[in-house]
């Protein structure tokens, strides 16, 4: 990896890999710290070793349960705090430069992941019956062009301002929603109806029900597309 940076000569690294399991088995915890900690150290290694010295780096939301400073939904989140700490060393003793943008759901017209706007296409195409929990968590959903527009101002805002060692920001849409009415939304835009069986399964462990309020937004970055305009982009 070292060679590679020092081949590629690039001026910032853009950290979006990772492993996530929200509920983890044992034998998933090397995975975990070997994708979400392990790994990471490695680049900022190479990073060390090279003239590759920024980075924006990618946390989550869930590293903030109950509107904590600190308290990890998961192992997962755990491990992105972790990373979070070990960066400190590379910022303080070898002058890389890092901006952590801390994301909540994301969702767009490419995406594969089996997560809930996909789901909800899935079924109602299938006029099948969806389990969900009883539906009273907030969700913040950000549309994949806005955040990917977020990585490339957080890069603008790192090198134009030399001063910043390590800024932290959340990527929101600066809207929350129920998802009970994220159903309702969904079927109003696209038309398609679906069918719920609201309480069918429970809440997980540790169910993210308020989502973190205590967080600063990238002064150069604002959310452009309502999830009402990205539900229409994928109904198409």
């Amino acid at each position: 990896m070292i060679d590679f940076f020092k081949t590629v000569d690039a001026e910032v690294v853009f950290h979006l890999a990772s492993a996530i399991i929200v509920e983890h088995n044992v034998s998933d915890v090397d995975l975990l710290i070997d994708s979400n900690v392990k790994f990471g150290a490695q680049v900022l290694e190479s990073m060390k070793e090279s003239s590759t010295k920024l980075i924006i780096n990618t946390g989550t939301s869930w590293q903030h349960y109950n509107n904590e400073d600190y308290n990890p939904v998961c192992l997962y989140a755990a491990t992105k705090e972790s990373f979070e700490k070990l960066m400190e060393y590379y910022i303080q003793a070898e002058n890389i430069r890092a901006i952590t943008l801390k994301l909540f759901d994301n969702y767009g017209e490419n995406d594969i992941r089996p997560k809930l706007i996909n789901l909800l296409n899935k079924f109602s195409r299938e006029k099948t019956e969806l389990d969900m929990s009883p539906g009273e968590q907030m969700i913040d959903l950000v549309h994949i062009d806005d955040v990917v527009d977020a990585f490339i101002k957080a890069y603008e805002y790192l090198l134009n301002h030399k001063k910043i060692k390590h800024e932290k920001y959340t990527v929101s849409s600066g809207r929350e929603i129920n998802l009970k009415d994220l159903i309702s939304i969904y079927e109003n835009v696209t038309g398609n109806k679906i069918l719920v069986n609201w309480g069918g399964r429970p809440y997980r462990k540790r169910e993210v029900m308020n989502l973190w309020r205590n967080f600063k937004t990238l002064p150069n970055w604002k959310c452009t597309i309502s999830i009402e305009e990205g539900l229409k982009r994928m109904s198409h």
